[in-house]
């Protein structure tokens, strides 16, 4: 699975392209807590180090790893860089960077 980039203009076509599912990719409420926090931990990452992540998406045609900072999460959207909004329930895994 190749992994999408907000700088590439390719990728970024692509990741405005996508459709996405108006149902939960993730089942249980707790999955879903845990989605929560880890986009808040996300953003407050990069506000302090600028840190990326890469977030696996699921869309209608297939799942994809997407390379991003976020800069903002609400309660139904996530603010990625470039401007860039996804719906949160189209989140079903955040990847940390390695901490040395």
């Amino acid at each position: 699975m190749n992994t999408l980039n907000p700088h590439s203009d390719d990728d970024l076509f692509l990741i405005n392209s996508m459709v996405f599912h108006v149902e939960d990719v993730l089942t249980s409420a707790r999955e879903k807590v845990m989605r929560s926090a880890n986009l808040m931990r996300a953003a407050v990452l990069d506000n302090v180090n600028n840190v990326a992540v890469v977030l696996i998406v699921q869309d209608c045609e297939c799942q994809r790893k997407l390379r991003s900072r976020i800069i903002a999460t609400g309660d139904q959207h996530v603010l990625l860089e470039n401007g860039l909004t996804i719906p949160m329930n189209c989140i079903s895994h955040i990847e940390f960077p390695c901490q040395p």
